[in-house]
């Protein structure tokens, strides 16, 4: 009438059997919840990242492929090519030929220091004009997965050259 159950003790195979059949359970469900966190939510950018809009006339922000038609657009192409492209010869075509930033390999080796699926924003305000020279305060926020955004406050200097718009330099603003 009653249910029979065994109440032997169990073996040591049987304790080892079921030791594995644990641990396979728990390293299933820690993947499964690390799987969960880290699963892309179906947008292209990382948690936590956001590009705000210009609050003025001569503010600029964005993370917009640029141009040379002036010192924001080719500062947001230099970027862009950096951070997108994550190419050093489309970065370069935004530099004077006697910028510093240009020499050597070291371009590419700051952008493959950098991973691929990091966001980046940049937020632009007008310094100073001197001659065919500007200089900007630039703030590029980096967003990369899985940790808090990094944000670096630069000087960047534009000068106009036969028509074109490039960056001369670039230096970081002391906090």
């Amino acid at each position: 009438m009653y249910a029979k159950f065994d109440t032997t003790a169990p073996t040591p195979r049987t304790r080892r059997h079921r030791r594995i059949a644990a641990a396979v359970l728990v390293t299933l469900a820690a993947l499964a919840v690390i799987a969960v966190v880290t699963a892309p939510d179906g947008s292209a950018e990382p948690t936590g990242f956001a590009c705000e809009e210009p609050t003025g006339p001569d503010l600029f922000a964005g993370s917009v492929p640029g141009d040379t038609t002036s010192g924001p657009a080719a500062i947001f192409g230099f970027n862009h090519a950096y951070y997108v492209d994550r190419s050093a010869e489309q970065a370069r075509r935004f530099l004077t030929p006697d910028s510093v930033i240009a020499a050597g390999d070291r371009l590419q080796t700051g952008i493959d220091a950098v991973p691929a699926d990091t966001r980046h924003c940049g937020s632009i305000s007008s310094l100073s004009s001197f001659g065919d020279a500007a200089r900007w305060k630039v703030t590029v926020g980096e967003f990369r997965p899985g940790i808090e955004p990094w944000i670096a406050e630069q000087t960047i200097t534009t000068r106009t050259l036969d028509g074109a718009t490039l960056i001369s330099e670039i230096t970081a603003t002391p906090a």
